[in-house]
């Protein structure tokens, strides 16, 4: 459900003074909303983030692999 911005005008409700704006689910902000206790400002809508472009995965620069030294055995 959508959160709902509403402001307090007849209840303490949530622990939100009379006269204080805070957001309610839709359905309880409808219920309250038909009891008086507050008014329905706004509704918020939800927030549709945008990714930046992706950029292709940069290859690290390939070095001539050589061959790893190998211990030589020592000699008894």
């Amino acid at each position: 459900m959508a959160n709902v911005k509403v402001v307090s005008i007849g209840a303490i409700i949530d622990g939100c003074p009379i006269g204080s704006t805070f957001e309610l689910d839709e359905r309880t902000a409808n219920r309250l909303a038909a009891l008086q206790y507050v008014k329905i400002i706004d509704r918020v809508s939800p927030v549709n983030k945008e990714s930046a472009p992706k950029k292709p995965a940069e290859t690290k620069s390939s070095k001539p692999k050589t061959k790893p030294k190998s211990k030589a055995k020592a000699k008894e």
